[in-house]
């Protein structure tokens, strides 16, 4: 019975460095590897987006419309001036001392270089007019 029992032993210890072996192949061919390449465009193509309406073309030239004015009037000895907007309110626009007016070529600390007619665009970030920037000119 010793001699059966270390034989029995033994076909144990085979059968689960077998069961072992076979684990091993199966884990190499079931392991994943990172995919590199890019799908093909006829895969996209066939792919359904879904995205987010955004503003349409003529929404975005009445914004960049608001955002521009047609000066009226200037004043500089004021430092105020009259324009009119691009949903035609008219906006009469007092600047300081430190506004910067800029033009194509010309940059300058004052309303003096504004005429009626130029095209501007006022950025003013914390309510008071910090720069003038002359689009078109009017003359």
């Amino acid at each position: 019975m010793n001699a059966m029992g270390r034989i029995l032993a033994g076909i144990v210890v085979a059968v689960c460095l077998l069961g072992l072996a076979v684990l091993e192949v199966v884990s190499e061919r079931v392991r994943v590897e990172p995919v590199t390449t890019v799908a093909s465009p006829a895969y996209l193509a066939d792919t359904e987006v879904w995205e987010e309406p955004g503003p349409s073309p003529a929404q975005m030239t009445a914004a960049v419309g608001m955002q521009r004015q047609t000066v009226l009037n200037v004043d500089p000895a004021a430092r105020r001036f009259l324009s009119l907007t691009g949903t035609g309110e008219v906006l009469e626009s007092e600047v300081s001392t430190t506004t910067v007016v800029e033009t194509g070529n010309e940059r300058a600390a004052g309303l003096g270089v504004l005429r009626p007619g130029d095209v501007i665009r006022v950025e003013a970030p914390h309510g008071r007019i910090q720069r003038i920037v002359v689009l078109r000119s009017g003359r």
